[in-house]
């Protein structure tokens, strides 16, 4: 009675081991992926990115919206504040703001998903606005991977 009660559960544990590990793979695939380049230094949330050839993948659409990015200095995370849906354009870009210096990634636009990810700027100083001027903003396209 024991040795079968002992198979019954190493076939449970063997099935429930399958199924866990044909899940892996799957969880593991992104939602969208593509690349951009960057000719001078931006911040994008906490990240400082220097000029070059950068790669990100997106694995969910799911709140928290998170991106990983790979680039001359590694791999960073960068997590969207706001992400709506939107279909206005064909085309994905990315829009930085520049302000007194620096360039700061606002916007993600994810044509294929229709995702529109927005981050945070930081907001200068009512004197630092002044002297400054006021905040440009410059769009660079985004080459989406295929499926």
């Amino acid at each position: 009675m024991k040795s079968f009660q002992n198979r019954i559960l190493a076939i449970a544990g063997v099935g429930l081991f399958a199924i866990c590990a044909s899940a892996i793979p799957s969880a593991a695939q992104s939602v969208c992926g593509g690349n951009f380049t960057l000719s001078h230094e931006v911040r994008w949330q906490g990240a400082t990115l220097p000029a070059g050839d950068y790669t990100f993948s997106m694995k969910s659409v799911e709140a928290p919206s998170r991106i990983t990015l790979r680039g001359p200095n590694g791999v960073a995370f960068v997590a969207a504040l706001v992400a709506d849906r939107d279909n206005s354009s064909d085309r994905s870009v990315m829009t930085i703001e520049q302000r007194g210096g620096m360039s700061v990634v606002r916007e993600l636009y994810l044509a294929p998903i229709g995702l529109r990810l927005r981050y945070a700027v930081p907001k200068p100083l009512k004197d630092q606005e002044l002297a400054q001027g006021p905040a440009t903003t410059e769009q660079v396209l985004v080459a989406m991977a295929g499926k």
